[in-house]
C-alpha cells in the first residue's frame, strides 16, 4: 500500500483475488507507513496508513535545481510540496472497511508528511496507542482513549520533536518487538531521521518521555546518516534488546556533492550494555562485509528456527538482503506463537511478559513497524543464563489474561488464547552446554 496513486488489497483464498473496491480500502494520494491493530478491541484488525504528499502521476511535481555548480536537477524537496492527510480504516467484520479518521482524531488535517507508523500500548492501559513519524514536522503520538477517540499527545509527551525541542526529518520509528530497552515494564521509543539529525531513544518515564540518546551513545553515532528502518532485537540472546538501523541517502545523485551523505552507507548494529548505554558492533558482527548498498525497512524473525533473530533489509535498486544470526553464546531463548480466538486470529497487539533469572521482559505482537517494514509475529525472547522461565503473563486485545509457571527455555511455543501452551518445537542447546 506504497506509493504512486492506486492502492490494491488481495484476499488469500488459494489464489488471490483483488478486493480493493469492494473492501472500501481505494485510497488516494502518496502512501508511506502502514500497520493494523485491533484499535478498539472488537476482535477485526484495522489499518492505518500515513500519507506523505499529495501526488497525480499525470501532473508530476517540477525539478528544481540542487546543486548548479554540479549542473543537475532533482525533483522538489518534501518541505516545498503540499502533505497528505491520514487514514484509520475501521473493520467491519464482514470484509469491508470504514474511514473513521476524522472520527476518531487521527486524520492529520495539518497534513504533515507522515513517514513510518507503529502501534504500541505505551502506558499500559490495554489500548493499543499510535506512533506516527512526520518528516519535517512535529511527531504524532496518539493516545488512545478507548472510546473509539484518540488524543494527540506527542508534544506532552515528549515524543514530538529533538532533545532541545528541534523539528527533524523523521524517517521511522519504533516500540520496537523489544521496545522495553531498559526493562522496567514500559516500552521506550526510538526515531531515526534525515542526515545530520541523530537519532532520538525516548525512555518511557511513566507517559512522559526522556530522549536519552546521548547518554545512551546513540547520538554522535547516528548524527551522520539518512537513516530509515530501526527496530530493538536482542542478537545475542543475553536478555538486553540491541538496535539496528538501515541507513543510506534518498537518491544516487547525491554522490556527485562532496558535502552529502553517501547514496550507499553502512549498517548501523547497537549492542546493549544491560539498559545503561550502546555500543556500535555492526562491523563486527560481519554485517558491512561486501559492497555497500542504500537501505531502507528492515524485518525481524528467526528464519531458520533455530533461536536466533534474523533479518531482512530491503535495499533501493536491488534485491533485499537477508542476514541470517551465526552468534555462538551460551544464551537461552524462547520464541512464542500466539493464536487468537476472542481476540483476533493473528493476535495483535497481546502483550507478553516474562520473567526468568531476575529478568522481566515484555513485547507486543504487531502488524508493521519500523519503517514501512512487518516481522515476524512470533515473539522472540533472550533469556541470558535462565534454563527455566519462572512466569510467563499474556494479555490478549480480549482483555482475557492467562499465565504459565516454570516453563522450559530453548523451545518455540504455541499459546492459544483462553486454551493453554504447546511445544512446537525444541530447539537446539546454546552453544557451550
Amino acid at each position: 500500500m506504497t506509493g504512486g496513486t492506486t492502492k490494491k488489497a488481495y484476499r488469500n483464498s488459494c489464489r488471490f483475488k483483488d478486493v480493493t473496491d469492494s473492501a472500501n480500502v481505494k485510497l488516494g494520494g502518496f502512501s508511506t507507513g502502514a500497520a493494523w491493530v485491533d484499535y478498539d478491541r472488537d476482535g477485526y484488525i484495522d489499518l492505518f496508513v500515513a500519507r506523505y504528499v499529495q501526488a497525480d502521476p499525470h501532473h508530476l511535481p517540477t525539478l528544481a535545481p540542487i546543486s548548479e555548480a554540479n549542473g543537475f536537477d532533482m525533483i522538489q524537496t518534501p518541505d516545498k510540496m503540499t502533505g497528505e492527510t491520514d487514514f484509520l480504516l475501521r473493520n467491519r467484520g464482514d470484509g469491508t472497511f470504514e474511514d473513521v479518521s476524522v472520527k476518531a482524531g487521527v486524520s492529520n488535517p495539518a497534513g504533515l508528511h507522515g513517514m513510518g507508523v507503529v502501534w504500541g500500548d505505551y502506558d499500559n492501559d490495554g489500548w493499543p496507542d499510535l506512533f506516527v513519524a512526520n518528516d519535517g514536522g512535529a511527531n504524532y503520538l496518539y493516545h488512545n482513549l478507548g472510546n473509539g477517540a484518540f488524543e494527540e499527545s506527542g508534544v506532552s509527551t515528549g515524543t514530538a520533536f529533538g532533545p532541545n525541542g528541534e523539528t527533524y526529518g523523521n524517517m521511522g520509528g519504533d516500540f520496537g518487538d523489544f521496545g522495553d530497552f531498559n526493562r522496567d515494564g514500559r516500552l521506550d521509543l526510538v526515531a531515526t531521521r534525515y542526515r545530520r539529525q541523530p537519532v532520538s531513544l525516548y525512555r518511557n518515564d511513566q507517559v512522559i518521555f526522556s530522549d536519552v540518546a546521548q547518554e545512551a551513545g546513540l547520538a554522535r553515532d547516528t548524527a551522520a546518516p539518512v537513516k530509515w528502518g530501526v527496530g530493538f532485537g536482542d542478537f545475542d540472546n543475553d536478555g538486553w534488546p540491541d538496535l539496528l538501523i538501515a541507513n543510506g541517502n534518498f537518491s544516487s545523485l547525491m554522490d556527485r556533492l562532496q558535502t552529502e551523505v553517501k547514496f550507499r552507507e553502512p549498517l548501523q548494529l547497537f549492542r546493549n550494555i544491560e539498559g545503561r548505554s550502546f555500543e556500535e558492533v555492526a562491523d563486527r558482527a560481519g554485517l558491512n562485509r561486501g559492497p555497500l548498498q542504500s537501505r531502507r525497512g528492515i524485518a525481524f524473525g528467526d528464519v531458520n528456527n533455530d533461536g536466533k533473530l534474523d533479518f531482512v533489509v530491503f535495499n533501493v535498486d536491488g534485491p533485499p538482503s537477508l542476514f541470517l544470526n551465526e552468534a555462538r553464546n551460551a544464551n537461552h531463548r524462547v520464541l512464542f506463537r500466539l493464536v487468537g480466538s476472542k481476540s483476533n486470529r493473528m493476535a495483535i497487539g497481546a502483550r507478553v511478559t516474562v520473567f526468568a533469572g531476575g529478568m522481566t521482559q515484555i513485547d507486543e505482537v504487531r502488524g508493521g513497524g519500523g519503517y514501512n517494514s512487518s516481522n515476524d509475529t512470533r515473539l522472540h525472547f533472550g533469556l541470558a543464563e535462565a534454563a527455566m522461565m519462572s512466569k510467563i503473563e499474556v494479555r490478549w486485545p480480549s482483555g482475557l489474561s492467562q499465565e504459565f509457571r516454570n516453563v522450559s527455555a530453548d523451545a518455540i511455543y504455541e499459546i492459544d488464547e483462553g486454551q493453554g501452551m504447546r511445544k512446537l518445537k525444541d530447539l537446539q542447546p546454546p552453544a557451550g552446554k
